[in-house]
C-alpha cells in the first residue's frame, strides 16, 4: 500500500487489486455471505462513457422523435434553454447547456434516457449494441477490476451495478461481465405500449438517489464494498466498509474526506 496525494486532499491509500481483495476478504468473514458489491459504471468499470456515447451518436443519426419533442420543450424551457426547432433541435441545445454547465448533471443524464421517446426497446437494445461496438467497449473494461469479480463469483457474493447512464445501455454493456439485468440500476425510462416514453419510469438513479436505487434491489444495503469514479457516487461509496475510488475525478477528489475509509485503487 502507498500513499497518493491528490487533488489537494489527505492522503488517499493506494492499494492493489491484491490489496483490495485481501481487505474484502477480510470484510467478507465479518459481514457474512450476503454482503454486497456495488459499482458505478461509466469510468469505472470501463474507461469511457457509455452514455454520453449513446446519446452523441443519437444526436448524430438526428434520431430524436416526435414523442420526446414536447417533454424536450418543457424540459428546455425550465432550464432557460433555446427550446426553438423540432425535436433533435431541442435535445442538441440540451446538451450544448449540459456542456456549458447551464443544465444540472442529474436532469441531463435522465433527459439522456428519456430523449429515445418513440423508440421499442428492442430497436433501442439494435442501436445500444452497434455504438458500444463502434467504440471498442470490451477493450475499455478495467482489467483491474476482473479478479475482484471473479472473487464474488466464487464467493456467492452478489454484485450490483448503480449508473447514471440509460438502463439498456448498462445493460447491454455489463452482459459480458456475467452481471444480470436483475442487478442493474440506471435511468430507466417508462415503457407505454412497447415503447419509450418521454419520462422516467422509476427514481432517478443520482447522488443519493443511488442509495436508494441500490436499497430497492438489496434491501439488506450491506455493502462489502464500492466502487465509483465521481462525486455522485460518494454516498454510495459512504455506504461500504471498503469504499473504492476508481480513476476518481477532481470533484469526487475534493469530497475525499467526507468518505471515511476511501481508499484509491491502483490501475
Amino acid at each position: 500500500m502507498t500513499a497518493a496525494i491528490l487533488g489537494g486532499s489527505a492522503p488517499i491509500p493506494r492499494e492493489s487489486t491484491g490489496d483490495l481483495l485481501r481487505r474484502i476478504e477480510a470484510e467478507h468473514g465479518a459481514l457474512g455471505a450476503g454482503a454486497a458489491l456495488a459499482f458505478d459504471a461509466d469510468g469505472t468499470l470501463w474507461e469511457g462513457d457509455i452514455g454520453f456515447d449513446l446519446f452523441d451518436a443519437f444526436l448524430a443519426e438526428r434520431a430524436a422523435r416526435p414523442e420526446a419533442e414536447e417533454a424536450l420543450r418543457r424540459e428546455a424551457e425550465a432550464f432557460g434553454v433555446d427550446a426553438g426547432g423540432g425535436a433533435h433541435a431541442i435535445a442538441s441545445a440540451l446538451h450544448a447547456a449540459f456542456l456549458d454547465e447551464r443544465y444540472p448533471e442529474d436532469r441531463a443524464f435522465a433527459m439522456m434516457a428519456w430523449a429515445f421517446a418513440g423508440w421499442r426497446e428492442d430497436e433501442l437494445a439494435g442501436f445500444v449494441d452497434r455504438v458500444l461496438e463502434e467504440k471498442g467497449h470490451a477493450g475499455r473494461i478495467r482489467p483491474a477490476l476482473l479478479p475482484i469479480l471473479d472473487w464474488a463469483r466464487s464467493r456467492g457474493a452478489p454484485v450490483y451495478v448503480v449508473s447514471a447512464s440509460p438502463r439498456i445501455a448498462v445493460e447491454r454493456a455489463v452482459a459480458g461481465l456475467g452481471i444480470a439485468p436483475a442487478q442493474v440500476a440506471a435511468m430507466s425510462p417508462a415503457v407505454r405500449e412497447g415503447r419509450l416514453a418521454p419520462e422516467l419510469g422509476a427514481p432517478a438513479t443520482y447522488g443519493d438517489g443511488k442509495i436508494r436505487a441500490l436499497g430497492r434491489l438489496f434491501p439488506e444495503l450491506a455493502v462489502l464494498a464500492a466502487f465509483g469514479d465521481s462525486a455522485y457516487d460518494a454516498a454510495l461509496l459512504r455506504t461500504a466498509r471498503v469504499p473504492v475510488a476508481v480513476a476518481p475525478s477532481p470533484k469526487l477528489l475534493a469530497v475525499a474526506d467526507t468518505i471515511p475509509g476511501l481508499v484509491l485503487l491502483a490501475t
